[in-house]
C-alpha cells in the first residue's frame, strides 16, 4: 500500500521585474508582464508505506518546494498529491512556528493542526520537553530562540504526535551533534515501528544508510530515481565532472581507456573516474589522478564506517608521459586539517613498474584503520616520480575524498589505545596507613 502517491507536480511562480508589472497584468490581460519559474516539473513518486524515501540535490533544485507541497503548506500549480495518514512535517527553519508566541503555546497549536486535543497534548508535554532540552525557553517567544532551539523543540514535536508519515528537510543541520545523533536514533526507531519517511538531505551517507529508495532533483526534474546506493552514486558523478570538468576531458578523451572500452577488457571495470572533492590541487601532470573512492572490506562503496574497521582506498592514475619510478600514496587528515598517517608505495618498499604515456594504474590500499575518535576524516592522494628520499610531484589532490567514522566506543583524544586492565591487588581495610607506607 502506498502512503504517499505523487502525480505530476509542478510548482511554477512569477517572476517580475518591478511591482508595477502586476498591476499592468491587471489591465492588459493579454500581455505578459512576468517570467515564469519552473520549481517543479511533472514529478511523479510513489512511496510506499512503512518505507524510508530519501531527496537529494544541490541547494535551488526543488527539494524543499516538494516537501513543502506533500505537507500542504504550499500548493502545486498543477498535479495531484494523496496521503495515507497523519502528517508531521519538520521543514526550514521559520515553519510552522508562530514567532510571537511561546514555545510551549506553539506546542499546543502545532498538536492541534495536527488533529490532537488539548488534553493529548497536555499528556506528550512533558516528553516534548525532555526530548527537546531547552529548559526555560519553552515559555519564552520563539523569536528570542536560536536556530538550535528552534530545531529541537520543532522536531520534539514533529515525533511525539504519532505520525504516520514524517518529513524531514535539511534543518537538524543546524543542531549540534550530539542532537544529530539522537534524532538520527529516533528516526531509525520510527522506521522500525513501519513509520513512512520522506528524508531530504546532503548527508549521502545518511541517505544510504536510511532510505530504501531515493530520489534526485536537478532543476525542478527527476534526474534518477531508484535504489540509494545507485541515485547516490549517479549525484556524486555528475556533482564531480561539474566541479572538475578536467577530470572528464582527460578520461574522454584517453586513447587507452577508449581501447580498453571497446575492446570490453574487464580490467578497466577497476578504473575510478570521480574525484568526490578537489579542494586544491598541484604537480606537472606528468601524471594525474583520476578518481579515488572508498570501499569496506567486501569491495563496496562506503562513505561511513565503524572505527576500528578495515577499508579500501581505491586510486587511479593515468600518465600522461613515461614516468620511470612512479609513486602513489596518501594522507588521512582529522576535520581540523591535521595529519592523522600517510602511507606511500615508495615507503612501503612497494616497486610499481615504469609507465608509459596514456597507461592507466590502479592501486588499491588496504587498510585498518586504528581505533580513531569518530567524526569526519578526510584523504588527500598523491602521485610523484622517483624515490621515498627524492621525487617530484606530478598530482596532488588535497581532500579528495570524505571517510565518516561512527562512534561505537568513548574514544578520548585522537585515538583509543589497545589496552588490557587487570586489578592486581584490594588491599584489606587499613587501620594504620602510615604502618603501610612505611613499609614501601
Amino acid at each position: 500500500m502506498d502512503a504517499l502517491t505523487v502525480e505530476n507536480v509542478s510548482k511554477n511562480y512569477r517572476i517580475y521585474s518591478k511591482p508595477s508589472d502586476r498591476l499592468k497584468e491587471l489591465f492588459f490581460r493579454k500581455k505578459k508582464f512576468h517570467k515564469d519559474f519552473w520549481a517543479l516539473k511533472n514529478v511523479s513518486l510513489r512511496v510506499k508505506q512503512g518505507s524510508t524515501f530519501g531527496v537529494i540535490g544541490e541547494n535551488g533544485s526543488g527539494k524543499s518546494t516538494l516537501l513543502q507541497i506533500i505537507a500542504g503548506t504550499l500548493q502545486p500549480t498543477q498535479g495531484t498529491i494523496a496521503l495515507s495518514g497523519r502528517v508531521a512535517a519538520l521543514l526550514e527553519l521559520g515553519a510552522g512556528f508562530n514567532s510571537e508566541f511561546t514555545g510551549r503555546e506553539n506546542v499546543f497549536l502545532n498538536a492541534a493542526i495536527m488533529g490532537l486535543s488539548p488534553q493529548e497534548t497536555l499528556e506528550k508535554l512533558p516528553e516534548i520537553e525532555r526530548f527537546a532540552e531547552i529548559g526555560r525557553f519553552i515559555d519564552q517567544p520563539v523569536k528570542t530562540y536560536s536556530s538550535g532551539m528552534y530545531v529541537r523543540l520543532a522536531f520534539a514535536v514533529s515525533i511525539n504526535v504519532q505520525p504516520e508519515i514524517l518529513l524531514v528537510d535539511e534543518s537538524l543541520s543546524v543542531g549540534d551533534i550530539y542532537f544529530q545523533q539522537r534524532c538520527m536514533r529516533k528516526i531509525r526507531q520510527m522506521k522500525q515501528e513501519g513509520k513512512t519517511i520522506v528524508f531530504v538531505s546532503h548527508d549521502m551517507a545518511a541517505v544510504k544508510n536510511l532510505c530504501d529508495s531515493a530520489l534526485w532533483l536537478e532543476h525542478g526534474e527527476i534526474m534518477q530515481m531508484g535504489s540509494p546506493d545507485d541515485v547516490v552514486g549517479q549525484y556524486l558523478a555528475a556533482m564531480t565532472l561539474r566541479r572538475d570538468p578536467y577530470a572528464a576531458e582527460t578520461l574522454s578523451g584517453s586513447p587507452a581507456l577508449v581501447a580498453g572500452r571497446s575492446a570490453g577488457l574487464e580490467a578497466f571495470d577497476l578504473v575510478v573516474c570521480s574525484i568526490p572533492n578537489v579542494d586544491h590541487r598541484w604537480g606537472n601532470r606528468q601524471a594525474e589522478i583520476l578518481g579515488i573512492q572508498l570501499l569496506d572490506e567486501n569491495g563496496r562503496l562506503c562513505e561511513d564506517i565503524d572505527h576500528g574497521g578495515r577499508l579500501i582506498l581505491r586510486v587511479s592514475i593515468k600518465f600522461n608521459e613515461a614516468v620511470t619510478r612512479p609513486i602513489v600514496g596518501f594522507i588521512m587528515h582529522n576535520r581540523l586539517g591535521e595529519d592523522i598517517a600517510g602511507i606511500n608505495t615508495s615507503a612501503e618498499g612497494i616497486l610499481l613498474p615504469p609507465a608509459v604515456t596514456s597507461q592507466i594504474y590502479t592501486v588499491d590500499f588496504r587498510i585498518q584503520l586504528p581505533l580513531l575518535s569518530p567524526g569526519n576524516y578526510f584523504f588527500s592522494a598523491a602521485v610523484a616520480n622517483g624515490t621515498h628520499e627524492d621525487y617530484v610531484i606530478c598530482d596532488w589532490v588535497e581532500n579528495a575524498i570524505r571517510l565518516v567514522l561512527n562512534q561505537r566506543c568513548t574514544v578520548y583524544g585522537y585515538m583509543k589505545l589497545e589496552c588490557q586492565i587487570e586489578l592486581r591487588h584490594v588491599s584489606p581495610v587499613l587501620t594504620n596507613w602510615r604502618e603501610v607506607k612505611g613499609r614501601s
